[in-house]
């Protein structure tokens, strides 16, 4: 027996009986005339039948012959079966850039082993977009949602928290990706993100002895949190006061792809970053932030042209004079993506399944163009 065609004679006697043909109390067809019905053998008819009897849509009662649709099997005509859309809503950040895209595809390539199908959001840092596209899911009827909280310039915490409650109403399986919220106690998979920046960092200043660094952060929301954290605990650890390091935050959300050196935004961190005398090196906590400071450093006469482009991605520690070593923090993006789709599976097939919070070590490499 093959488990597309178990699947199908669920979703077979299902569609019956959503669309009314058989309704509360009806007697099914008997299972020889079931397995004509769907070209399959009899126990492939058997193995769906008993399936649906576990999940109190169907029953047989004692004392009568055949199998029946239960009264309160809670499936009604018009309304799909959560368990059988074999649909799951995506909600990442840009999956044009490399690294969305290979969480994508370690998504899909866990999900589609077990046959379900994802329906994606493109999130583009975007709230209103996100809660437009969960609004639309809950019309799907989808059986689960991997979601990376949205970073937005203000309220962070408070917004992501009404799409959560929404999902939890809904009693639909969650999984967050890559940021959480506080006290959400979801299921969740992320890079060490502290981890990763304090081994960046730490290696970066034995690498140079650099004393004095520039962090430029942005938008708050967890993983840049724990990332100024790491930063900063690489910083005490190497005997540096932390008070010396200089802390620059941008608002990332305003570093697109496509802004032009030119742009007014480009030239408002030249200003923030201000007098960068005494300092050797800068930290960017991820490739938006590292584009707009190499930009503008570039138009302060630092030879940064090389970290400009718009598809690098990662934490980055480069020094001001180009020449020293240039160190990356590479999540493992695939990676996130499969244990992500695992975790939700485990969550729609065992309902009522502890939480579980899965932590991946990023790489920290030299980098190379």
């Amino acid at each position: 027996m093959s488990y597309k065609k178990y699947e199908m004679v669920i979703r077979g006697i299902l569609g019956k009986i959503e669309s009314g043909e058989w309704g509360p109390g009806t007697q099914i067809l008997a299972e020889r005339k079931l397995a004509e019905l769907f070209s399959v053998s009899r126990i492939t008819v058997q193995k769906a039948l008993d399936e649906l009897v576990e999940r109190n849509v169907l029953e047989r009662p004692p004392h009568r012959n055949g199998t029946f649709v239960r009264p309160d099997s809670g499936i009604f005509p018009g309304i799909v079966s959560r368990k059988e859309s074999r649909l799951v809503g995506v909600a990442i950040d840009d999956i044009s850039d490399s690294f969305g895209a290979h969480i994508l595809r370690g998504i899909e390539d866990c999900l589609w082993n077990r046959r379900y199908h994802t329906i994606i959001c493109n999130v583009d840092r975007n709230f209103r977009k996100v809660e437009d596209y969960f609004l639309s899911l809950s019309e799907q009827n989808i059986d689960g949602v991997i979601f990376s909280p949205v970073i937005e310039s203000e309220c962070y915490e408070e917004k992501n928290r009404t799409i959560i409650d929404r999902l939890d109403r809904q009693k639909t399986p969650l999984v967050l990706l890559d940021r959480t919220i506080t006290d959400a106690r979801k299921n969740f998979v992320s890079t060490n993100h502290r981890e990763a920046s304090r081994r960046l960092t730490s290696d970066f200043i034995a690498r140079g002895k650099h004393r004095r660094l520039i962090l430029v952060t942005g938008v708050s929301c967890s993983s840049i949190a724990e990332r100024e954290e790491g930063f900063l605990e690489a910083v005490r650890s190497a005997g540096l006061d932390p008070d010396e390091q200089r802390i620059v935050r941008l608002n990332d959300n305003l570093l697109f792809p496509e802004l032009r050196p030119d742009s007014s935004y480009i030239e408002e961190i030249q200003k923030v970053l201000g007098d960068v005398d005494g300092a050797s090196g800068f930290v960017a906590l991820n490739g938006r932030l590292l584009r707009g400071a190499a930009l503008a450093l570039c138009r302060m006469g630092f030879p940064l042209g090389r970290f400009t482009r718009p598809d690098l991605h990662g934490q980055f520690a480069v020094p001001l004079d180009g020449l020293g070593d240039t160190l990356v923090s590479v999540q493992p993006a695939y990676q996130l993506g499969y244990e992500a789709a695992r975790l939700l599976l485990h969550s729609i097939e065992t309902p009522g399944s502890a939480t579980m919070q899965i932590r991946l070590d990023a790489d920290v490499r030299l980098f190379e163009e």
